[in-house]
């Protein structure tokens, strides 16, 4: 079998962890270190879009008050024209003039915000696209690292079955030696019934938890161990 690059624990506040990394977590750790650059120049992008956004929302919102406003007003004109025009023609409501009066003085930013909302949407859509990148690139080096950390395993592994099959190896010898004896066979099936009886009682509960729990924390944690 290939010589595997020992897997060392999380020992994230020792100074010198790092030059203990594998080439694959080494990896990993940098790519975990651009994908955090790339994710804070998304929010820093974000924010004039926010903000931009902010305005637009507000003049939505005054819209909608005005145009249900002049509903009202509508209403009001259509009942005074129906009853024959008596008395002084209905005007405009209150929140008519004050959501039309808000709306001519938001004007101006919303005309800026046509202007800029296009180059600061662009900015976020490349900083998106950065963020996707750096997310697939750091994904491609935990899957190296959790690969790396299996390859690990299985040579401890592989250590405790030879050490089980060592056992069996010297029960089936003690078997064979019965077996050659006279009367003996009986007590050699005995001993082969033993071992499958042994194999059949062994098991362990089933660990869903443990490789969740190391791709969770190889996504900050570079030097995290199965």
């Amino acid at each position: 079998m290939a010589a595997v690059e020992p897997v060392w624990p999380a020992q994230s506040a020792d100074a010198d962890a790092s030059a203990r990394l594998t080439a694959a977590r080494e990896q990993l750790r940098e790519a975990i270190a651009v994908l955090a650059s790339a994710q804070r120049g998304l929010e820093e992008a974000t924010a004039p879009v926010r903000r931009l956004d902010a305005i637009l929302a507000e003049a939505e919102r005054l819209n909608r008050e005005l145009a249900c406003s002049k509903i009202k007003d509508e209403a009001a004109l259509g009942r005074w024209i129906a009853e024959g025009g008596v008395g002084a023609r209905p005007q405009p409501c209150a929140a008519t003039l004050a959501a039309d009066a808000s709306l001519a003085e938001l004007a101006p930013e919303v005309r800026a915000v046509a202007s800029a909302l296009p180059a600061a949407s662009a900015a976020q859509e490349a900083a998106m696209g950065r963020v996707r990148l750096a997310a697939a690139e750091r994904d491609a080096a935990l899957h190296a690292v959790a690969v790396e950390a299996a390859a690990f395993a299985a040579e401890a592994l592989t250590e405790a079955l030879n050490r089980a099959l060592t056992i069996e190896v010297r029960i089936r010898s003690l078997g064979e030696a019965l077996s050659t004896r006279t009367n003996g066979l009986a007590a050699s099936e005995k001993i082969t019934g033993a071992i499958r009886q042994a194999k059949a009682a062994a098991g362990v509960p089933r660990n869903v938890d443990a490789g969740r729990r190391l791709l969770e924390a190889l996504t900050c944690d570079p030097a995290s161990a199965l």
